[in-house]
C-alpha cells in the first residue's frame, strides 16, 4: 500500500521528466518557440513555473497552443505575471492565421494594483480575428486594461466558433470616482477604471461554466455575436460593485444582431457589494442613446439571489426579443439611491427585478415585469450603509495623478494648505541656520580665549610619553598602536559647518593656531627633559672622574715645582684634608677654574643646540598658516 501511495505520489514528477516544458522565466523563450515552431506548436510549461512578462506573449501560426504541463485546473498552473510598464495585454492570439489557438490552464495576473492602468489598455487576454479558438481552465484577474479576455470580431468580421469553458475571472477593474476619474465616462483622464471580465463579439461561440466575479463593468458581454450562447455561468458581486451581470447592450459591430443568441441557465449573485443590474438589454438601459436597437436575442431561465441587487432584468431599445421563466431567490432584495448622472426628468423607475420600458420594447416578456421609463439605468447608486454614504473602490492613485497634483499645488500660492506648509518649511531652515552659527560662534570664542590666556593648571602638570596616555600603559615606546589608538579605526571626525563660509574659515585657522601651540608646548616639554638628563650625566661624569682629575692635577703641579717629592707630601696632606672633611685642592682656584670651563662649555653647547631646533620648529609652524 505504501509503495503504490508512493508510486501515485512521482507520477507528476516522472511524467515531468519524460516530457519537455520551460522553467520559469520571461516571455522571450515562449516567443521563441512559438515563431520558431510555426503551425501545431504546443509550449508547454512547467508546473508552478512563474514567468514574468515585459512584452506580450504572440500565437503566430494555426493550431499553436500554450498550457501547463498536465493541463491542470488548480495551484499548479504556470503563472504569467504582466510587468512591462506600459503592457495590459500577456497574450496575443488575433492574428487572422491564428485559427485553432489555445491558451489552456493558466494563471495570468495582470497586476493592475501595483502598475496600476494602462491609458486606452487592451485587454488582458486578446483572441478572435479567427475561428475555433479555446480559453479554458484559466485564471485571470486584474487587468490593466478595459477587459480580462477579449474575442475580437475580427479586421473582416470573420471570427467564429469562439470558446471560453471553465475559466475563473475576477477581480477585474475599479470602481468609478467622479472626484478622480471626471464626468466623462467615455475619457477618463487616467484611464478606464472599469474592467470587463469576458468580452465577446465572435459569432457562434460559447461561454460555458465560468465564474466572474468583482468585474466593475460587465462581467459577461456580448457585443452582438449572433448564434453565441451563455450558459451555466456564476456572476458574483463580492468585494466591487459589478454595473451589470450579463450584457446585451452593444449595437457595434454587428449592427445590434443577436439573432439566435440565447443566454439561459446563468447565476447571479449579489452577496457582498453593490450589483447595478444582473442582465441588461438594449443600448438606452445602459447609455443615452435612444435611438439605436437591438435584436432577436433569447434570455430564459436564470437565476437570481442576494440583497444587495439594483435591478434584476431590465429591457428597453429591443425588438424581438425573449426573456422568460427567470427566476428570483427569495432573498433577493433590490435598492438603491439615484446617481449624480441619473435622468431628472422622466426619472428611471424604481429598482425591482424586472423593468421594462414598453414604449421601446417588443417581443415576448414574463409578466413579472414593471413598466417604467428606462435610460442610462446604470446610474444608480448603492444606499448608504450603517449611516456611511457610498465610497467608490479603487486601486492607488496613478503616479502621473500624483504628480499632477503635486504641480498644481506647488504654483497654486493661493492654496492655503501649501502656503502654509511653505512657511514651516523656511522657518525651519532659518532657525536651523542661526543654531548652527551660535554653536559656531560659541566654539570660536572659546578658542580664542584659550590662546589669550594658555596657562591653565593641566599645563604645570609633568608630561605623559605617549605610551603612558590616559593614566594606563598602552604599548612599549618602540611597540605598536595599544587599545586607545586601535578604537577610532584611523577615522577622524567630520567637521560640522556653521553655514557662514567667513565662520568656517575662521574656525578652521583657530584650530591650526591651537593644534601649533601643542606642538611647540610639547617640542619645548622634550627640550626641557633632555636638558635635564644631560645635567645629571655631566654631574655623574664629574663626580666618577674627580679622583684621577685630582691625581692628574698633582701631578702636572709637582712637574711645575720641580719638587716631585713634596708630591707625595701634599697628596698625603690633601688625603688627610679629603678625610677630615676639610677643603681639598679640587676646592683651589686651578680646579675650580678648570670645573667651570668644563662646564661652561657644555651648557653653552646645549643652548646653542635648543636655540637652533627652537627656531626650525618656529619656521615651520609658520609656514603651517
Amino acid at each position: 500500500m505504501l509503495l503504490s501511495s508512493l508510486a501515485l505520489l512521482f507520477i507528476p514528477i516522472i511524467a515531468a521528466a519524460t516530457e519537455k516544458c520551460l522553467p520559469s522565466g520571461t516571455e522571450r523563450a515562449i516567443n521563441e518557440a512559438f515563431r520558431l515552431g510555426g503551425t501545431g506548436t504546443t509550449v508547454t510549461l512547467c508546473p508552478g513555473s512563474v514567468h514574468r512578462l515585459n512584452s506580450s506573449i504572440v500565437f503566430t501560426s494555426e493550431r499553436q497552443t500554450i498550457t501547463t504541463l498536465g493541463n491542470p485546473k488548480n495551484r499548479d498552473r504556470a503563472l504569467l505575471i504582466v510587468e512591462g510598464a506600459d503592457l495590459a495585454t500577456a497574450i496575443k492570439a488575433d492574428c487572422q492565421q491564428c485559427s485553432h489557438a489555445m491558451i489552456r490552464s493558466l494563471v495570468i495576473d495582470g497586476n493592475r494594483p501595483i502598475l496600476l492602468r494602462v491609458v486606452k489598455g487592451d485587454a488582458l487576454i486578446e483572441a478572435g480575428n479567427a475561428e475555433s479558438q479555446t480559453v479554458r481552465d484559466c485564471k485571470l484577474y486584474e487587468p490593466r486594461g478595459w477587459s480580462a479576455l477579449h474575442f475580437r470580431e475580427g479586421d473582416r468580421k470573420q471570427c467564429r466558433l469562439g470558446h471560453i469553458v471553465d475559466n475563473e475571472i475576477g477581480p477585474a477593474g475599479e470602481e468609478w470616482d467622479h472626484d478622480y476619474d471626471g464626468m466623462d465616462e467615455k475619457d477618463p483622464p487616467y484611464g478606464n477604471p472599469r474592467a470587463d471580465g469576458i468580452s465577446l463579439a465572435c459569432k457562434d461561440s460559447l461561454v460555458e461554466r465560468n465564474v466572474v466575479y468583482d468585474a466593475t463593468d460587465g462581467a459577461i458581454v456580448l457585443f452582438g455575436s449572433a448564434g453565441s450562447e451563455v450558459r451555466n455561468n456564476h456572476v458574483y458581486s463580492r468585494t466591487r460593485v459589478v454595473l451589470g451581470g450579463i450584457n446585451l447592450v452593444d449595437y457595434d459591430p454587428w449592427k445590434g444582431d443577436y439573432m439566435s443568441v440565447t443566454v439561459h441557465h446563468n447565476h447571479l449573485h449579489a452577496l457582498g457589494r453593490y450589483f447595478k443590474v444582473g442582465i441588461v438589454i438594449g443600448p438606452s438601459s445602459w447609455s443615452d442613446d435612444t435611438d439605436s436597437t437591438v435584436h432577436s436575442g433569447s434570455v430564459t431561465e436564470n437565476s437570481f439571489d442576494g440583497d444587495r441587487f439594483g435591478y434584476g432584468i431590465v429591457v428597453s431599445s429591443a425588438t424581438s426579443f425573449t426573456v422568460l421563466r427567470n427566476t428570483v431567490d427569495e432573498n433577493a432584495k433590490f435598492r438603491g439611491v439615484k446617481g449624480l448622472k441619473c435622468p431628472k426628468a422622466p426619472e428611471n423607475g424604481k429598482p425591482t427585478a424586472f423593468l421594462i420600458n414598453r414604449g421601446s420594447a417588443r417581443g415576448t416578456f414574463q409578466e413579472e415585469f414593471v413598466n417604467g421609463e428606462v435610460q442610462h439605468i446604470i446610474c444608480i447608486d448603492m444606499p448608504d450603509e450603517d449611516g456611511q454614504p457610498y465610497k467608490p473602490w479603487r486601486l492607488r492613485d496613478s503616479p502621473e495623478a500624483v504628480a499632477a497634483k503635486a504641480a498644481s499645488d506647488a504654483s497654486d500660492l493661493t492654496n492655503p494648505a501649501a502656503q502654509a506648509a511653505f512657511d514651516a518649511r523656511i522657518a525651519e531652515a532659518l532657525v536651523s541656520y542661526q543654531m548652527a552659527l551660535i554653536t559656531a560662534m560659541d566654539t570660536i570664542n572659546h578658542k580664542i580665549e584659550r590662546l589669550t590666556n594658555p596657562v591653565s593648571d593641566a599645563d604645570f602638570l609633568p608630561p605623559l610619553h605617549e605610551y603612558e596616555q590616559g593614566g594606563q600603559i598602552t604599548g612599549a615606546p618602540g611597540g605598536g598602536a595599544g587599545a586607545g589608538s586601535g578604537g577610532g579605526g584611523g577615522q577622524q571626525k567630520k567637521k560640522a559647518s556653521s553655514g557662514n563660509r567667513d565662520v568656517d574659515e575662521l574656525n578652521n585657522k583657530l584650530e591650526e593656531l591651537e593644534k601649533g601651540g601643542k606642538r611647540l608646548k610639547k617640542q619645548l616639554d622634550g627640550v626641557r627633559m633632555e636638558f635635564d638628563g644631560l645635567s645629571n650625566r655631566l654631574k655623574k661624569s664629574a663626580d666618577d672622574n674627580k679622583p684621577i682629575i685630582e691625581s692628574v692635577f698633582l701631578s702636572v703641579q709637582s712637574i711645575l715645582s720641580g719638587t716631585t717629592a713634596l708630591s707625595s707630601t701634599k697628596q698625603r696632606v690633601f688625603g688627610n684634608r679629603a678625610i677630615n672633611g676639610e677643603e681639598s685642592v679640587f676646592d683651589h682656584i686651578p680646579f675650580g677654574v678648570f670645573g667651570v670651563v668644563v662646564g661652561s662649555g657644555a651648557l653653552l653647547l646645549a643652548a646653542t643646540n635648543l636655540a637652533k631646533r627652537w627656531r626650525s620648529k618656529s619656521v615651520k609652524s609658520r609656514k603651517g598658516f
